[in-house]
């Protein structure tokens, strides 16, 4: 009888609880299917980040055209009531370089001096642009939200070399004692940190960062 008790009154405790957290994941759907109505309608590329579901998906028009998994997921702090959001900026730690061309001048006209670094091209040969492709861009970047949110995303290192996983390895070991003095750091100036560590295959982690340009919009599903 005594066991009986407890166990009915565990479950009368948790029972509100379940109720809040299902209550406030009902509201963030709805929210996230008005915010998505809003963006299919001006029918533009845009981003939908579940980070419930480990998923990035490129949509336009409410159609998903591309969908990347998201490996692993690591989470400082939470935007309160955020949903629909701008990228204000993206940094990556090597950012892609696109050699410059030196087209030759017209006759009788002095040529101007070009910036460094440039690529001579033969005279009798027009010169060949090259274009920055997925394979050009970089693995490690932050993309930056409009309300200060992080999106640090990087690939996962298996074919990585053993330098790069043992800075890796130090940066993941500090997560924890660096995020709270951040986080401190934010508050004593009036306000909040909030950063997301993403971790996708090499290859996907390229073409986020050549699809998604700065001023594109996103959605978040919050975990």
């Amino acid at each position: 009888m005594r066991l009986f008790l407890t166990i009915l009154l565990a479950l009368l405790l948790c029972s509100p609880v379940a109720a809040a957290d299902e209550t406030a994941e009902l509201a963030q759907t709805n929210r996230l299917l008005q915010a998505e109505y809003e963006l299919a309608k001006s029918q533009q590329l845009y981003f939908f980040i579940d980070l419930q579901a480990n998923r990035i998906y490129f949509r336009t028009s409410g159609v998903t055209l591309a969908e990347l998994p998201i490996l692993s997921l690591r989470s400082w702090g939470r935007p309160a009531d955020g949903i629909a959001y701008t990228l204000a900026k993206k940094t990556a730690r090597e950012e892609p370089v696109r050699e410059q061309v030196l087209i030759p001048p017209a006759p009788g006209k002095e040529p101007d001096k070009p910036a460094e670094p440039v690529i001579e091209a033969k005279k009798p040969q027009a010169p060949a642009l090259q274009a920055l492709e997925i394979a050009d861009m970089p693995t490690e970047y932050v993309l930056q939200l409009d309300d200060g949110t992080l999106l640090t995303v990087h690939a996962e290192l298996n074919d990585a070399n053993m330098l790069t996983k043992l800075r890796w390895q130090a940066v993941r070991s500090s997560w924890f004692l660096t995020r709270p003095l951040i986080s401190v750091w934010h508050r004593w100036h009036g306000s909040t940190y909030n950063e997301m560590s993403l971790t996708l295959p090499e290859r996907e982690a390229r073409m986020l960062y050549w699809s998604f340009q700065e001023g594109a919009r996103c959605l978040v599903r919050w975990p």
